[in-house]
């Protein structure tokens, strides 16, 4: 992840230092050449810092501007500005902007820039920006970002970002990110990130993730120490926090919590919340069974050292319908040693949804919660036999009405 972060430090220090390419005239010493000008000036006195108080043109070239500037083409300040500018295309400041900058297409300053910049395309600083940057395309700063910025596609700071982020494609911080990056697809930290960042596809963090990563995708970092939440997956190498999406995925879990459908993680002593639990130790067995209520079942079962949850389907015929139904099967539940690992007492209880097919008379659609009581007899390593019985409550989906409720006996084989 260093290489990685080194490279989109590199990249995006030389998409920021670019900006006076935009310029005809090159930067010298952070100062510009002498250009043409055609405008009308209030000047100060002849000293050294020769600074413009009014400037009213089609373009204009002068060394400082400390007031207001309009150009209908280009305004270049040769060191620096305080105050206002405006121009039809583009705003080039060679050392300093302090104020306000508004441009149909760009706004440049070769090191720094203070207060608020509008523009049509892009916005950028050689080194560092402080408050408010709005652009169309892109607003970049070489360095260091602090304050504000929004822009129609991508923000990016080759080091560090402070402040909010608000992107319609990606918000980018080649080094640290300390700040809220809202992106209409992707927020990118090369290295930590301390706050929130929230998107509708990705959040990476180079190294560390300090705060909330929120994805209606996934979320990446290397270590997880805040919070995770992705609609399809989050992913750390080391989850110190908590992960709460469909999917979690960890190298390691040794302080960290993962709540979802789908939990995998190379520690055993990982905590997980989940339909299926995936550790190092689960076991993933198949259960064959039947009962009084299901006549036929296949099951299978995500077994850890003392929880287990199983998923299945099975065929109901007789006491609940007439007609052959079928049903989708989840338990969870625990299992307790009473014999070395030979004997078990396992306990859990079963939601099932059941798919009444063609039974008249009948709502399509019911659904059960079934607690059980049981024991499981394992005489070879991959082979065991259980029975188990309990109760079954089942109900309708619409207004949850009763519709019956019966004993359970179940008995089967277990195998792997």
């Amino acid at each position: 992840m260093k290489k990685h972060s080194t490279n989109i430090i590199a990249f995006l220090s030389v998409m920021a230092l670019t900006g006076t390419v935009f310029s005809p005239i090159h930067a010298q010493e952070y100062g510009l050449k002498k250009g043409k000008n055609i405008s009308l000036s209030i000047k100060g006195p002849k000293d050294e810092n020769r600074n413009t108080y009014f400037n009213l043109g089609l373009f204009s070239n002068y060394q400082n501007l400390t007031g207001a500037s309009v150009n209908i083409i280009s305004d270049v300040v040769h060191q620096k500005t305080s105050g206002f500018q405006a121009s039809g295309f583009v705003n080039i400041v060679g050392n300093r902007s302090s104020g306000m900058q508004v441009a149909g297409l760009a706004n440049i300053s070769g090191i720094k820039s203070h207060g608020v910049r509008v523009a049509g395309l892009f916005n950028i600083s050689g080194r560092a920006s402080y408050a408010v940057q709005i652009s169309g395309i892109g607003n970049i700063a070489g360095n260091n970002q602090k304050g504000f910025m929004l822009t129609g596609l991508i923000n990016m700071s080759s080091v560090n970002n402070k402040g909010c982020l608000i992107s319609g494609l990606a918000n980018i911080s080649g080094n640290e990110q300390r700040a809220i990056a809202i992106s209409g697809m992707t927020n990118v930290s090369g290295n930590d990130m301390h706050g929130a960042q929230i998107s509708s596809l990705m959040n990476i963090a180079g190294n560390e993730n300090k705060g909330l990563q929120l994805a209606a995708l996934s979320n990446v970092s290397v270590t997880n120490k805040g919070v995770q939440i992705g609609g399809i997956a989050n992913y750390s190498g080391d989850n110190k926090g908590l992960q709460l999406g469909f999917s979690n995925v960890s190298n390691k879990c040794s302080k960290g919590v993962q709540i979802g459908f789908l939990n995998i993680n190379g520690d055993s002593c990982a905590r997980q919340v989940g339909i299926i639990n995936l550790k190092p130790q689960t076991r993933v067995q198949m259960i064959v069974s039947g009962g009084n209520l299901y006549k036929s079942n296949v099951e299978v079962r995500f077994r850890n050292k003392l929880i287990y949850t199983q998923l299945g389907a099975g065929m109901i015929l007789g006491e609940i319908t007439d007609k052959a139904s079928v049903a989708g099967i989840y338990r969870t539940g625990l299992a307790f040693p009473l014999f070395k690992e030979k004997l078990y007492l396992n306990t859990d209880i079963g939601y099932s949804h059941i798919e009444t097919l063609g039974n008249k008379n009948i709502p399509d659609r019911l659904y059960a919660i079934q607690p059980r009581i049981g024991l499981e007899y394992n005489p070879l390593k991959k082979l065991g036999i259980f029975i188990a019985g309990g109760y079954s409550w089942t109900r309708t989906y619409k207004h949850n009405l009763p519709y019956s409720k019966n004993p359970t006996v179940e008995a089967g084989l277990v195998l792997f």
